[in-house]
């Protein structure tokens, strides 16, 4: 049980350390960024530095502000979403489920939605003999259907349809989660991620990521190097804006309902997509925040693409009073409960019982349920 009274001492005594004036260094970070936007050397000083940063590049003005016209026509968007209940030792089972839910909305004069959820259950590593831990695994996974059932939702939608249309997930486009895995796992999962949006390339099913209080710090990293006068090493100046993130850095020159250009990403797994599927980025100033929406290459490359996945994404996030409704309403089909994952674990007893199994579930996990004094 929680202890109000104690938490509120706890918090009272750090609250000089939780609500920090950042004002001056944003001043700083706001002058830096002036003075490179107002240097035409600029770009060609980048090209020259190996910095231990990770930098974007670009076409045209580092602040180049794009307006997002409202969308006046007929649209559908499909948006996947998953959740999982990992393997629980406790339980005595390595059987896990992964929850994904799925959203169809379309905007017409006779407008439709259609929500669902498809749990998927797996037996350990019935899938994979990859000896890796639960987690990571079924996070790799998870993943994965989310892809393919998206995929498999705009193949079937899209296809019947002429009205724009849109594909969109929470999250990154750079499968950042795979990078620190094993060799065995990273290699296994991202074929199988690249293979599923080598088929969205082929169909045309433009797509993207948004990503909420984004904490990417590729402009940022633009600020350091500037700080620095274009001498990295041994310099200490940067450390003045450490702690700014990029949304930051866009929020000095956007305003809603406008984008930046847009960035390709330079990080180091980034080598491994195919040319057409290397992830790009732009900020996006939404009303209540400025989100990062990631994009491939395919898309960024093609003007009309990118400004139909800006339009959709601003109007979802507009009808969502700041954070797109279809990937809400995709959390909300796919997120698991307590009283669901109660149900998970009864199951799985009553499936132990019927076969005779004997079922080790460990005393704390018991002792959960049965509390005695």
């Amino acid at each position: 049980m929680l202890h109000h009274a104690k938490v509120m001492q706890a918090l009272m005594a750090l609250e000089n350390d939780l609500f920090i004036d950042n004002s001056a260094h944003l001043a700083i970070a706001r002058a830096s960024w002036q003075r490179l936007t107002a240097d035409p050397t600029f770009v060609f000083k980048i090209r020259e530095i190996n910095s231990p940063w990770l930098l974007p590049t670009w076409h045209g003005a580092v602040d180049a502000i794009e307006a997002i016209e409202p969308i006046s026509e007929p649209y559908q968007v499909v948006s996947v979403d998953g959740s999982q209940i990992y393997p629980d030792r406790h339980q005595g089972s390595s059987c896990y489920l992964i929850n994904i839910g799925t959203v169809n909305l379309v905007y017409t004069d006779r407008p439709s939605v259609r929500f669902d959820s498809r749990p998927y259950v797996y037996a350990g590593r019935q899938e994979d003999e990859l000896q890796e831990s639960p987690t990571d695994l079924v996070n790799a996974k998870r993943q994965e259907l989310e892809l393919q059932i998206g995929l498999e939702l705009c193949s079937g939608q899209f296809e019947q349809s002429t009205m724009k249309q849109a594909f969109l997930f929470d999250g990154s486009l750079i499968f950042w989660h795979l990078a620190s895995q094993s060799s065995e796992l990273k290699e296994s999962y991202m074929s199988r991620y690249l293979a599923i949006m080598y088929q969205l390339y082929q169909k045309r099913i433009v797509h993207g990521g948004y990503i909420s209080l984004p904490k990417s710090k590729e402009l940022v990293n633009l600020i350091r190097i500037e700080l620095c006068n274009f001498m990295v090493e041994g310099c200490t100046e940067h450390k003045q804006v450490d702690h700014i993130v990029d949304s930051t850095v866009a929020g000095f020159f956007l305003n809603a309902g406008q984008r930046t250009t847009v960035f390709k990403s330079n990080a180091l797994i980034c080598n491994q997509y195919p040319p057409a599927l290397v992830p790009y980025f732009f900020y996006m100033h939404v009303g209540h925040e400025i989100a990062r929406i990631e994009i491939p290459a395919w898309i960024a490359q093609n003007r009309e693409y990118v400004h139909l996945i800006a339009q959709i994404m601003f109007d979802q996030a507009t009808k969502g009073n700041g954070y797109p409704v279809a990937l809400a309403e995709a959390h909300e089909q796919a997120v698991v409960k307590g009283p669901d994952r109660e149900f998970f674990y009864q199951m799985l007893q009553k499936l132990a019982i019927d076969h005779k199994y004997q079922q080790h579930i460990s005393q704390k996990s018991s002792k959960k349920r049965i509390m005695g004094i």
